[in-house]
This record gives C-alpha cells, sequence and structure tokens, in this order.
C-alpha cells in the first residue's frame, strides 16, 4: 500500500493517554502494519510514555518531539521525509470502526486508480453524512466503495485534518497555507486552524481537483471522557 500515516498532537491528561492505550493504538498498529508512521508529539509533558506506547504497537515509526507551535509546519516538516505517494492525517483520538483490511485496501485502489488528490475520512455516516446523505449524491459520480466529486462541487466545508491526501497536492496546499495570513479565531498549534483556513472556500482555493468520500466509515472520532485539548 502506497500509504504513510501522519500524526501530530499532545496529550496532557491521563485520561486521554489511558484512551489512546486502551482503545486505539493497538488496533491502529495492527490495522496499518505495513504502513510507515511519521508521529511528532508537540511537547515535553508525557513524552516518554506516548512514545513508549508507540514504540510497542508501531512497527514502521519515525517519532518527532518538535516543539513548534504550527500545526502545518510540523506536518509538512515530516511531508518531506514521507516516501508513499499518499499519506493519511489520522488523529490520535479516531480510532478504527471497521476490521476488514480488504475494503480498506479496494477503497485506497479505487482512491489510486481515479487520480483522487484528497479524501475525507470523517463525517462519513455521522453529523452532515457526507459518504451516505442522498441529498449530496447529485454531485457525485457514484464507485464500488467510494463517490468521486470535483473539488468545485464538494460539499465538506473545508480541507479536513482528518482525511487521506496525494502527497504532492497536500504538500503544495501546506506551502500556501503556511506562507498566508491565519485568522486568530484558532491557535496555529491546532488543526483547527488548518481547517478554518479553507472553510466554505475550497471552490476558490482549489480548482479542478478530483475528491474523494467512502461510502462507510473507517475510522470514528473516540473521546468518552470528553477530554479533548490540543495546546
Amino acid at each position: 500500500m502506497k500509504l504513510s500515516i501522519v500524526q501530530n498532537f499532545v496529550i496532557n491528561k491521563e485520561e486521554r493517554f489511558n484512551v489512546l492505550a486502551d482503545d486505539i493504538i493497538s488496533d491502529v498498529g495492527n490495522f496499518f502494519d505495513d504502513c510507515d508512521f511519521y508521529v511528532n508529539y508537540n511537547s515535553e509533558k508525557n513524552f516518554d510514555k506516548v512514545y513508549s506506547l508507540y514504540k510497542k504497537n508501531i512497527n514502521n515509526l519515525s517519532f518527532y518531539n518538535d516543539l513548534t507551535l504550527d500545526w502545518g509546519k510540523i506536518v509538512q516538516s515530516m511531508l518531506s521525509e514521507v516516501k508513499d505517494d499518499y499519506v493519511f492525517i489520522f488523529p490520535e483520538d479516531f480510532k478504527l470502526c471497521i476490521d476488514d483490511k480488504e475494503y480498506f485496501k479496494n477503497l485506497m485502489s479505487e482512491f489510486v486508480k481515479n487520480d483522487c488528490e484528497f479524501m475525507l475520512m470523517h463525517r462519513i455516516d455521522s453529523i452532515k453524512s457526507y459518504g451516505t446523505n442522498e441529498k449530496y449524491f447529485h454531485l457525485y459520480d457514484t464507485k464500488k466503495t467510494l463517490h468521486l466529486v470535483n473539488s468545485e462541487n464538494y460539499p465538506g466545508s473545508c480541507l479536513s485534518s482528518v482525511a487521506i491526501y496525494k502527497k504532492e497536492f497536500l504538500n503544495e496546499f501546506l506551502t500556501f497555507y503556511n506562507n498566508s495570513s491565519k485568522s486568530d479565531r484558532f491557535p496555529l498549534a491546532t488543526p483547527n486552524c488548518y481547517e478554518w483556513f479553507s472553510h466554505e472556500n475550497i471552490s476558490n482555493l482549489v480548482k479542478n481537483k478530483l475528491f474523494a468520500i467512502p461510502k462507510k466509515p473507517v475510522i470514528v472520532h473516540h473521546e468518552p471522557h470528553g477530554t479533548k485539548e490540543r495546546v
């Protein structure tokens, strides 16, 4: 599989570490056992225990401790070391909701075959249900495992930080993002800032690219204790 996993996060609360350790990381490591992981832990607090957890559960791991408080710059820095053509930005507080590797292999094959640049990986059957809500279907060219949609017609509100990207496209967009003025609504250290940058403006920022949306979800947000925090 031509796919690498990219993560950049912090964990300041014990409850969040326990969720990652007990509910998430082992399944993710097993499911993506043939993928390279590029992980930046953006804090000194809890570094040793998070690093040990990843070393235990992830086969092919590059682990960083870049403390720069700028999500986009850190992700692009890691991207320069990624060898694969596609990257999955996979937040640490999402867990797998499938165990069918063949389905995911077919999903990726269809994504690559159709030369897609971006694939949303959340809100597939929850919140706005981009993969299952029929009100969006007139925008799509529906295939076996996913819906294809031109970037100008993409119904999502932003370029998501929970998504699979063609590496070249993500690098180009991050170059633009990292050299542009940002809203002060969210700190630069958060993926929220990255998403807000393209909020309701994708059709203007991205022209004539093919995007994809799975018909069913692969991962879901998992935060049982309501302890989400970024900085």
